[in-house]
């Protein structure tokens, strides 16, 4: 196995059809950039297929190797990517409290991403390096991924800080081709270094711990709306007060939410609406424990989150608090679902 490779054989579909729309804009055809892959034409639409990271890089080097031009590959081909896409994961960056919290979150789940080089932080002389290991990567390979990761992280970094401004923000890069930064400033107002130790976006360290604004309220409600779709494919399609309750639920996923809130936003009266969830065979209480549930367990055998991140991410103060409800829930521990996804 190549070391410092975010190695994964379930990576989305989505990845491959942007790099193949991008193939298409110099008249590449998808098959010539599917070309040694595992991967079929049809794939590439399914939103239910799944890549190898071998496939990916393959794919890229075909791209990299046919198109005119090795620079701003990865930057075009990125731009349609954004951290709502991830849906459940998604989520669990937007509702982080810091952007440390929030950048720790998306290492955790790295193998669920469109990364390929292995991400990391670190901090010296008050700045934060969000540094891309491209140890074991083709090196053709090299400027496509880091423009890719660098275009998502900044997207991720603006959408949960709210500062359009990229004058905090500077890629430094390890590339040695002089030239390189006057040719991106064609595709990014980013600041672009060569010729360094390191392939990193760096920025000021005080940002880390600073408490994030609520993030953007359209990019939340799309991994929102991701979570719904996750809980009617596990559980169906509910009685039409049962799942006005539950998206409701959902919604206000990280605070305490009442059934006086739900009434409220159902514009009926609390008592109606404990009669109506009655007659649907349910309660508020039975729907507000499920969907946190099905949320926790998700973020715990999916993303691999630790325990305290998933009980403070369903709206649990306390994490014993929480381990005692999934149990219950599920006849077993988060731990123990968490070690069996790990």
């Amino acid at each position: 196995m190549l070391p410092m490779i975010v190695h994964s054989q379930n990576r989305p579909s989505t990845s491959l059809r942007l790099l193949c729309n991008e193939a298409a804009k110099f008249g590449i055809s998808e098959a010539s950039c599917l070309s040694g892959t595992s991967v079929s034409i049809d794939a590439l639409d399914d939103p239910n297929a799944v890549h190898s990271t071998t496939d990916e890089i393959r794919a890229i080097e075909n791209l990299v190797r046919l198109a005119p031009e090795n620079v701003g590959l990865g930057f075009a081909a990125a731009r349609a990517t954004h951290v709502h896409a991830f849906g459940i994961w998604g989520f669990a960056i937007l509702t982080s409290p810091t952007l440390r919290a929030a950048i720790a979150t998306s290492i955790d789940y790295a193998k669920l991403s469109f990364l390929v080089a292995e991400m990391s932080l670190s901090e010296k002389n008050g700045e934060a390096f969000l540094t891309f290991d491209t140890s074991g990567i083709p090196p053709a390979a090299h400027r496509f991924i880091l423009e890719r990761h660098l275009v998502v992280a900044v997207k991720f970094i603006r959408d949960l800080l709210q500062q359009p401004d990229l004058s905090t923000l500077e890629a430094r890069l390890m590339d040695q081709d002089s030239s390189y930064p006057q040719k991106m400033a064609a595709f990014t107002p980013l600041p672009i270094r060569v010729n360094q130790d390191v392939n990193a976006l760096v920025f000021p360290s005080a940002l880390l711990d600073e408490p994030l604004p609520k993030s953007d309220p359209v990019s939340l409600q799309f991994c929102l709306d991701q979570c719904k779709t996750l809980l009617e494919q596990q559980s169906g399609t509910l009685p039409q007060w049962s799942q006005q309750v539950r998206d409701a639920i959902v919604d206000n996923m990280g605070g305490e939410y009442q059934i006086e809130d739900a009434a409220a936003k159902l514009a009926t009266t609390e008592r109606t609406l404990r009669r109506r969830l009655t007659d649907e065979g349910t309660s508020f209480r039975q729907l507000y424990t499920e969907t946190r549930m099905a949320i926790a367990y998700e973020l715990l055998e999916s993303a691999g989150l630790n325990i305290e991140t998933v009980s403070w991410r369903v709206g649990y103060a306390e994490p014993a608090s929480f381990s005692r409800a999934f149990a219950k829930q599920f006849g077993k521990t988060p731990g123990e679902v968490r070690r069996r996804a790990s």
